[in-house]
């Protein structure tokens, strides 16, 4: 048992330690100007759209949105090509998904969900380089799901308790990632905070002893853990839990109702990719045409030209 735990505390040491290393390459984007704030924005709900059309995991997701925040945290876009980000986001998505699904759909087929842009494969291809060059091809970070692995398995919840909580706190971590303000704060807290929320609603009589517990294993920062709490308190008045399920029903179109049809419909990923492919490819005649006319009007020039370093 003691040989147990200190195994424990050595994966959640090492867990602290990595965090950091990606941390202070994305919360720069809590900085970025409105406009940017705002695209940033409809970039990460399409992703969350997409996410949930295929059926994808909720770590899919939160892996495309740290990739779209480190890569648009080190650049400067130029205003006059709102279609940069919208590319930027199409490709982190795809890279997410090639390291964490086992179905990926064609890069042509990732682009529904009413994307305002759709770009070749090979325009894609090239910007996958860029970001991965940028990422320094670091494509594992740790995120907030990384610490509730953790810990849900140490608060040592009964099996029925312990899918309901992680399935919440995926749901509540996804709501809350369209807002760039939880940029500013480190994984762990984030996850913490997410926790401290969810134990009310799947354990209200037990719930102070959670938490004395969670708190117990972390000593973490308590400050910043209520802020983030405050903060999604805040983000949460406009989220609605659906609880219904309906397996065949249609991906709602609000990012709120997105995030629980991603999660109601793990448990037919394969039915829900091969339904959604079948609907992609129909539209393949359409989508070909606009991409045709909207390339041609961007001119895209080289993506190293177009994606300009920071100076620093």
């Amino acid at each position: 048992m003691e040989q147990d735990l200190f195994w424990d505390d050595e994966e959640l040491q090492s867990l602290f330690y990595q965090e950091k290393e990606t941390f202070f390459e994305s919360n720069n984007i809590v900085e970025i100007e409105f406009p940017l704030s705002l695209a940033r924005k409809k970039a990460v709900e399409w992703i969350l759209k997409v996410n949930a059309h295929y059926g994808f995991s909720a770590l899919t997701a939160i892996l495309a949105v740290n990739y779209l925040d480190r890569f648009l945290s080190g650049l400067h876009f130029q205003k006059d090509k709102p279609w940069m980000i919208q590319l930027a986001a199409v490709t982190c998505l795809s890279l997410a998904a090639k390291v964490e699904e086992t179905h990926v759909p064609l890069l042509l087929d990732l682009q529904v969900e009413n994307t305002s842009y759709v770009f070749e494969s090979k325009t894609i291809q090239r910007m996958e380089l860029l970001v991965l060059s940028a990422l320094k091809w670091r494509m594992n970070p740790v995120t907030p799901l990384s610490f509730l692995d953790h810990l849900i398995r140490r608060l040592g919840f009964k099996s029925y308790i312990h899918l309901e909580f992680l399935r919440k706190c995926e749901n509540l971590l996804l709501s809350i990632m369209p807002d760039s303000r939880f940029a500013r704060y480190l994984p762990s807290v984030v996850a913490t905070a997410t926790m401290l929320r969810v134990i009310h609603q799947v354990e209200p009589c037990t719930a102070i002893d959670y938490e004395s517990q969670l708190l117990g294993i972390l000593k973490i920062n308590m400050e910043q853990v209520n802020d983030c709490c405050e903060l999604i308190s805040e983000t949460s008045k406009t989220v609605s839990f659906i609880h219904e399920k309906c397996r065949f029903c249609e991906v709602p179109n609000s990012p709120n109702g997105v995030m629980e049809a991603l999660l109601l419909s793990s448990d037919s990923s394969n039915d829900s990719w091969g339904m959604a492919s079948c609907i992609s490819s129909s539209a393949h005649q359409p989508l070909l045409k606009k991409r045709r006319v909207q390339e041609q009007q961007m001119k895209l020039p080289s993506l190293t030209r177009v994606f300009v370093g920071s100076p620093h």
